[in-house]
């Protein structure tokens, strides 16, 4: 079939006793509007829809090329940073383009598929030197947003005075890290924020308008790469398995170069081999002119060499604003809470506690403990956490405004109902999650979720060695939550589940069979009906 044709109306002129026919078009209400109200409409579309008007009428053509005559943002992914630019485009194109906007300040959504590294004669291709050439057409441009790793280096090294907008985030990176994504970070980068995955990179330079460093299975090439590292607007510093070099001493530039950082308020550290009691020394040091005062988050997992008084002076030092704690199992002990307690501090904004804490990477990875270190991180096993019961009703009165608490892989705790302590109740405690602590008793935690006035959630996963059984009465309170569980167990739900009380249980809780659901149907509830 072949295009559709408009359809025009004939109507009759002179009233409806007939008369001469005249063609009734459709009205252009496009063609009606003035320069100036298509330049604003533009300014709510896409640049892909806006550069398709071209072709469309010669009204809409001046319309697009007075719009680029002025713009001065304009974003190719539309505001959708995830994805990339609309493809098809070449050296010639993209420059023609660009050229069309002479007063361009700010260019986003610069996230091509794949580009050439350089050009080749007689082939139209989208290339790196092409879009250098692009952009340096544009005499007043001041940032460009990308995510390509060679592309924002090459801008770096041509047109340094061009800043790199919003989040720089590399889109392939991967573990093992691959040999060919490389970076080099000169000193006078103009960027603000730093995210790279699975990146060869050779130092960590002073950059001094770096606010968040994000490294995860990034490659320290270079033998002392923070040798120079100082970055003083820093606000973000996370380091996530990444494979740098072996010897702790060499770690002693980074954690003074944080301490510099005043305005310094996420910090987390993850199989970072630095040199056991650094972080206590540098801390004495630095707290009095502002050092780490300002963190909300600390989060250690898997510090091989780390100590009780590194990460007790953090917390003591960001007492007033420490929002968030994370603590690897090796240091999940009695004595860092009791530490705590006696320095008689008050924590007026702390909300979330993890004990036990390992990196979700460490806990999905597929390879061997050899494997991650062949490919260069650091030599680590971790235990299970040592803390007691004793330890988490200190816990309870150190902070005491905690609403979010998850609790790892912690065999040596038993009775929950202990924790709470006449002084400190855990009213504010919202979201509770407790996974592969095997030996707490049923009938303890029971008692324990009795005294908890604002629980609304609760995650059990690998819980309890064995259940018990149905015909022993385990509560005997009016607690609902209370016989949902007991319910649970009766019926013999072994997979996770989601049920509803007040908002959620998610239960995983038993490796042992669970009593038959008869023997529950048979009358040997002696609590309350399950009605």
């Amino acid at each position: 079939m072949g295009p559709r044709r408009k359809v025009s109306k004939l109507q009759p002129v002179g009233g409806s006793g007939g008369g001469e026919l005249v063609l009734n078009e459709p009205k252009d209400y496009i063609n009606e509007l003035s320069h100036e109200v298509l330049c604003h409409i533009f300014r709510y579309l896409p640049m892909k829809d806006i550069m398709c008007m071209e072709c469309l009428s010669r009204k809409l053509r001046e319309a697009v090329t007075l719009y680029l005559r002025v713009v001065k943002v304009v974003d190719l992914c539309a505001g959708r940073w995830w994805e990339y630019m609309p493809s098809g485009f070449t050296d010639s194109s993209f420059l023609l383009l660009l050229k069309k906007m002479p007063d361009l300040e700010q260019l986003y959504g610069l996230h091509p598929r794949y580009l050439e590294r350089r050009r080749v004669r007689g082939y139209e291709a989208f290339s790196i030197p092409g879009v250098l050439e692009a952009l340096q057409a544009c005499p007043n441009l001041l940032g460009v947003e990308t995510s390509h790793l060679e592309l924002v280096e090459a801008i770096w090294n041509y047109m340094p005075q061009v800043h790199i907008l919003g989040k720089f985030r590399n889109r392939n990176g991967a573990f093992p890290i691959p040999a060919e994504n490389k970076l080099t970070i000169p000193i006078t980068a103009k960027i603000q924020t730093l995210h790279l995955v699975g990146v060869n990179v050779p130092e960590i330079p002073c950059v001094s308008m770096l606010r968040h460093l994000y490294l995860k299975w990034v490659r320290l090439t270079k033998p002392q790469p923070f040798k120079d590292f100082l970055c003083v607007s820093l606000r973000t510093f996370v380091m996530r398995n990444c494979a740098g070099p072996t010897n702790s001493l060499k770690y002693v530039p980074l954690v003074t170069g944080l301490a510099s950082a005043r305005n310094l308020e996420q910090l987390e550290l993850v199989r970072v081999p630095f040199l056991g009691g650094l972080i206590q020394h540098v801390v004495e040091d630095s707290w009095r002119s502002g050092g780490f005062r300002n963190l909300h988050t600390i989060v250690f997992g898997a510090c091989k060499n780390a100590l009780e008084v590194d990460l007790g002076y953090l917390i003591i030092t960001a007492a007033r604003r420490l929002h968030e704690l994370r603590i690897q199992p090796s240091l999940t002990k009695d004595g860092v809470f009791s530490a705590l307690k006696m320095a008689e501090l008050e924590f007026p904004q702390f909300e979330t506690l993890h004990l036990g804490y390992v990196d979700e990477f460490l806990l999905q990875c597929k390879m061997t403990h050899l494997e991650l270190v062949k490919y260069g991180l650091a030599d680590v096993i971790e235990n299970p956490g040592i803390i007691t019961d004793i330890g988490i009703k200190v816990v309870n009165e150190v902070f005491t405004n905690i609403k979010y608490l998850l609790i790892y892989n912690c065999p040596h705790l038993h009775n929950p109902h202990h924790w709470i302590t006449d002084q400190s109740r855990w009213s504010r405690l919202v979201d509770l999650t407790l996974v592969r602590c095997h030996a707490i008793k049923l009938e303890s935690f029971s008692q324990f979720i009795e005294l908890l006035p604002s629980l609304e959630f609760i995650c059990l996963d690998q819980m309890f060695r064995e259940p018990p059984k149905v015909s022993m009465r385990v509560v005997s309170c009016h607690l609902p939550l209370a016989k949902v569980l007991y319910i649970l167990m009766a019926v013999g739900m072994q997979d996770r589940s989601v049920l509803q009380h007040r908002s959620v249980v998610h239960c995983s809780c038993f490796s042992a069979p669970l009593p038959h659901s008869n023997s529950f149907r048979s009358g040997e509830w002696q609590g309350e009906s399950m009605a």
